[in-house]
């Protein structure tokens, strides 16, 4: 039972950095529509990590893999908060972050690490697993920043 938990945990992990690795590619190619329609999926990641630490609290009685999903739970719920239910298309560059783009990224990195933290408590081999996950997903993000910091510049030198 122990390791089933362990290794669904493990497989939305790796589900929820391949749903953030084509956000960031789909941001990277202004595919703002086809990003939009993945936002209640990515939203819905919420329930099997929340029963998933429900499932671990309750059989594994393990507070230190609990307390490794707690973040990823806060993320997904500001997510959700922040991309659906306000339903405000967001800004990616705005000129002052607004408190609410910060508090998201940092959710997104504290959710991240507790994931990675949570491969570790299971095994080193599937903590470097997910800790790879979490690189890919920031090069994604590199690509994203690169992609438009270039279209930015171009649109400047047309001016």
């Amino acid at each position: 039972m122990l390791a089933i938990i362990d290794t669904l945990v493990l497989g939305f992990g790796m589900i929820y950095y391949a749903l953030c690795v084509t956000v960031f590619i789909l941001r990277a190619y202004e595919k703002s529509e086809q990003e939009l329609k993945l936002r209640l999926v990515f939203s819905a990641q919420l329930l099997p990590f929340t029963s998933l630490m429900m499932w671990n609290l309750l059989v594994q009685k393990d507070t230190g893999r609990t307390i490794t999903l707690l973040p990823i739970i806060i993320f997904l719920v500001y997510d959700l908060w922040y991309r659906v239910i306000t339903e405000k298309k967001p800004v990616h560059h705005p000129d002052k972050w607004p408190r609410e783009l910060i508090l998201y990224l940092f959710l997104l990195y504290a959710g991240s690490i507790g994931l990675n933290w949570y491969g570790y408590l299971v095994s080193e081999r599937h903590g470097m697993v997910l800790v790879v996950a979490f690189f890919v997903m920031m090069g994604a993000y590199g690509l994203y920043q690169t992609r438009y910091n270039k279209r930015k510049r171009s649109r400047t030198h047309e001016s």
